[in-house]
C-alpha cells in the first residue's frame, strides 16, 4: 500500500511539473501601439479617404508620442530617486546614548 501511494505521488509530482513548466515562446508578441499602428496604416494604404483611419491615425501617433514622454518622466524619476538614495546612504548617523544600567529593585 505504501508502495502504490509513494509511486502515484511521484506520478502526480511530475506531471504537475511538466504541466506547470514555463514554455519559451517561439516568438514575442508586438507591443499593442506597434500592431496597431501597423493595422491603422494598412487599412489607410487600402482606404485613403476614409476620414475614420485618418482620425485613428493621428491618435495613434499622439499615444505613441505620450508613451515616449512618460517613458522618459519614469526614467528621470528613477534616476532623482537613485541619486537621493545614494545621498542617504553617505550620511553618518549619530550613536545613540546608552542606556544607564537599571539598579535592582530590592526584595519585598
Amino acid at each position: 500500500m505504501v508502495k502504490t501511494s509513494s509511486i502515484v505521488a511521484a506520478i502526480l509530482a511530475a506531471s504537475v511539473s511538466v504541466a506547470y513548466a514555463q514554455v519559451a515562446p517561439t516568438q514575442t508578441p508586438p507591443a499593442p501601439a506597434a500592431q496597431g499602428d501597423a493595422s491603422v496604416d494598412k487599412n489607410l494604404n487600402k482606404n485613403p479617404d476614409n476620414k475614420a483611419l485618418q482620425n485613428a491615425d493621428k491618435k495613434v501617433e499622439a499615444n505613441e508620442a505620450k508613451a515616449a514622454e512618460k517613458r522618459a518622466e519614469r526614467k528621470e524619476a528613477k534616476k532623482k530617486e537613485a541619486r537621493k538614495e545614494a545621498k542617504h546612504e553617505h550620511m553618518e548617523r549619530h550613536e545613540k546614548m546608552e542606556r544607564p544600567a537599571k539598579p535592582e529593585r530590592p526584595a519585598r
